[in-house]
């Protein structure tokens, strides 16, 4: 993997579509820990995100999170750093902080090499209703944005495999 001509390496814990996602303790922006579980209790369609920072990703987070916005359903958004950080409010992603490095070993997005070290890789996993992963994002290179093209679209089969309607017209 790499980001600004830097090389690093993630741990080597693979989780992959079809698996069952994993429940996850996490901490709140107001600093109180829960946890996410693979099948929301609300039975919506959940998105995990994660980003090594908020400043060097700011404008794709806020992309992403304008997109979201624009939902016609509810989707369950959690946007994950490795630690608490300020953070500026968001209109649909919930920022949680993976301090027991669960999110992080559990996805295998933690980074175990370089001058990112400990932090989270840039991933994206989309979970259904049922808890299944329905499709994984994680770019070798990290400047290169997320493919939302195939977000949209994933979604859309996700959101279909329930009700037989898309979810972003």
């Amino acid at each position: 993997m790499i980001y600004k001509n830097e090389e690093f390496k993630i741990t080597d814990e693979i989780i992959d579509i079809g698996y069952m996602a994993e429940d996850v303790d996490v901490e709140n922006i107001e600093g109180q820990e829960f946890t996410i579980k693979k099948a929301s209790p609300d039975r919506t369609i959940q998105i995990f995100i994660s980003f090594p920072n908020f400043e060097d990703f700011k404008e794709e987070i806020e992309s992403f999170d304008n997109f979201m916005n624009d939902s016609k359903v509810e989707i369950n958004t959690y946007l994950f750093f490795n630690k608490e950080i300020e953070l500026p409010k968001l209109k649909r992603i919930i920022p949680v902080f993976d301090v027991n490095d669960e999110f992080g070993e559990m996805y295998g997005t933690k980074i175990v090499s370089g001058s990112m070290e400990n932090k989270l890789t840039k991933a994206l996993f989309i979970i259904g209703k049922d808890g299944a992963i329905y499709h994984i994002d994680i770019p070798e290179d990290l400047e290169k944005p997320l493919d939302m093209e195939r977000v949209r679209v994933e979604l859309n089969k996700v959101y279909q495999s329930y009700t037989g309607v898309g979810c972003h017209g």
